[in-house]
């Protein structure tokens, strides 16, 4: 019992540790990218940085209930600082914190979402979305912070209501995660791009789809915890709490390194040989001709007219005059600086090419 508890405490002071780190290196590049690159510093990048706030005190409140005891199964003379009551207070803090901050990040992530979406009915299906996820996190933050709390922490043991509460939450977090996961696909599903390139803006604003990995962890646990006896339980309540703080540390760094790709070009070494094969047209390697030489012997305004959808997916929106929308994210082959007009001029070369 012992060697099992003292494993999963420092299974949980390590992914805390780690996950710290890495969201916070995510963090600092997004808001350079986003407010100093782009110049286009949203409220989705704010819910972030406010998720990762949340994540930080979550995970300073693991550290102090840990420092009181939480976790340690042996001798109480042997803990210099064994308090069992600060351990619950500072413990139900990270919990509650936890709670509310997985909400933010969802909100964060249908924010991204929102506003990259291009037609009326994806930004309604999407406004509605946030709706049932503010709706949802007051629910179960309701359940799990207040009528499911014994002896000072969440237990979703204390009642067949808070077991059921306990499903229903992670559950529910894992339709949640998929639904966002995958309605990239909806968005860019009739744009004009090759398929490669959707393939890569299905993949940087789906990756959520990993951080979902975790909350399966925790369904397991969720439905063995019932059936275990009370040392069992104990244990799998460390561990729920692990993968907790796994689930939001991953959602974090996911939702956040979506933004990231106009930083490869600082590493031309890293990302310079990539676009150097695709840098003169809009739909990667293709004709291996540059649309530079022509675009000063066509009309200004004799190139076929882009559909709807995707011209709102090209406009320009910025202030520092780089594209807004899917382009500013810099996906699979898309060069930071290419314009929906060099964009035209490509496709009036073609055009020329064929007449």
């Amino acid at each position: 019992m012992y060697t099992e508890v003292h494993k999963a405490k420092w299974d949980l002071i390590v992914a805390m540790i780690v996950l710290l780190i890495a969201d916070t290196l995510v963090i600092a590049a997004r808001v350079y990218v986003r407010a100093r690159m782009i110049s286009n510093f949203g409220w989705d990048d704010r819910l972030l940085c406010l998720s990762f706030l949340g994540y930080v005190i979550a995970c300073m409140m693991g550290f102090a209930a840990m420092y009181f005891g939480y976790g340690y199964d042996g001798p109480p003379e042997d803990w210099p600082h064994y308090d069992p009551k600060m351990a619950e207070k500072f413990l139900y803090a990270n919990q509650l914190t936890l709670y509310i901050t997985s909400g933010i990040v969802k909100l964060a992530v249908a924010l991204v979402l929102y506003r990259v979406a291009v037609q009326k009915w994806m930004k309604t299906t999407l406004g509605f979305s946030m709706a049932v996820v503010v709706i949802w996190t007051f629910i179960t933050t309701m359940y799990s912070s207040w009528l499911c709390v014994a002896n000072g922490t969440t237990s979703y043991v204390s009642s067949s209501t808070c077991t059921s509460v306990g499903l229903f939450r992670t559950i529910s977090n894992i339709f949640i995660d998929y639904f966002y996961a995958f309605f990239p696909i909806l968005i860019i599903w009739n744009a004009k791009m090759n398929f490669r390139m959707k393939l890569s803006v299905c993949f940087l604003l789906g990756l959520g789809f990993f951080a979902s990995g975790a909350t399966i962890a925790k369904l397991v646990i969720v439905v063995k915890i019932p059936n275990a006896d009370a040392e069992t339980q104990k244990i799998l309540h460390y561990y729920l709490l692990l993968w907790a703080g796994v689930e939001l540390g991953l959602a974090i760094f996911c939702a956040s390194a979506a933004a990231l790709k106009p930083l490869l070009r600082k590493f031309p070494k890293i990302w310079g040989s990539a676009n150097s094969r695709s840098s003169h047209t809009p739909y990667g390697h293709m004709y291996g001709r540059s649309t530079d030489a022509s675009a000063s012997h066509r009309p200004q305004g004799s190139t076929e007219p882009l559909s709807g959808g995707y011209r709102e997916l090209s406009n320009t929106g910025s202030r520092s005059g780089r594209p807004a929308g899917i382009q500013e994210y810099e996906l699979s082959q898309m060069d930071t600086d290419r314009s929906l007009e060099q964009q035209k001029r490509y496709k009036y070369q073609r055009q020329t090419l064929r007449g």
